[in-house]
């Protein structure tokens, strides 16, 4: 699978949207061809650190979250992602990434609702984001999606910002990770976009083992604020 990384343009208070100036740099810049629009769906969950033993420990245990995804690339699977929180590991290590897939439909909706419900207890929701009718073109040996990122539902939703991907699909055999990552930077650094928070894949290896791009975007829909 292509190596990608992820950037994220937060909602300021300029009357351009960051979307209207992307765009306008990638015409531009280039002819960009149109594919097919996508959209992506986050709920996330934290623990409540109840303490889960009976023999009289009241320690909760560590603190963790859940995340359910549907993705472009996976449309008849939703990808459940559990990992500890940022404030409950050691920032120098890689957190222990727990993945599961569910068929998209009505089993992740009965899952989501055991969550909401019987395990509500055990499992808060904290946000619910989602990217609809976002845009993709493909330039040169590029590919990139990028769509306006909301918060909420109906009408109370919040525009958070402006996510984008941006995947490398050049053939050129024997590029390492980083290699191909500096090329993505190139790129991205020649829109001249500014402000963005990126996020790239994990280390080593010369390709995605197939999880990256799910752990990329765990870490990437974090937001804070």
């Amino acid at each position: 699978m292509p190596l990608r990384s992820l950037y994220f343009l937060p909602t300021t208070s300029t009357e351009t949207s960051p979307l209207t100036e992307l765009i306008k740099r990638l015409t531009t810049h280039y002819e960009p061809s149109i594919l097919p629009q996508w959209s992506l769906r986050q709920r996330l969950f934290r623990s409540t650190r109840v303490p889960l033993s009976n023999d009289g420990d009241t320690t909760p245990p560590p603190a963790r979250h859940l995340q359910i995804h549907s993705f472009p690339n996976t449309p008849d699977d939703s990808l459940v992602v559990i990992t500890p929180s940022s404030s409950s590991t050691d920032p120098t290590t890689e957190p222990v990434t727990n993945i599961i897939a569910l068929p998209a439909g009505q089993p992740t909706e009965d899952f989501t609702q055991l969550l909401l419900t019987r395990l509500g207890s055990l499992w808060q929701q904290r946000q619910l984001l989602a990217v609809v009718d976002g845009l993709a073109y493909e330039v040169g040996d590029f590919r990139v999606r990028a769509g306006e990122l909301k918060q909420g539902v109906g009408g109370a939703q919040l525009v958070r910002g402006v996510v984008v991907e941006v995947a490398y699909l050049g053939q050129e055999e024997g590029l390492e990770r980083a290699q191909t990552e500096e090329i993505i930077t190139a790129f991205w650094d020649e829109l001249g976009i500014k402000g963005a928070r990126d996020f790239r894949g994990g280390k080593g290896g010369k390709e995605d083992d197939g999880l990256d791009n799910v752990r990329l975007w765990s870490r990437a829909l974090m937001l804070k604020g």
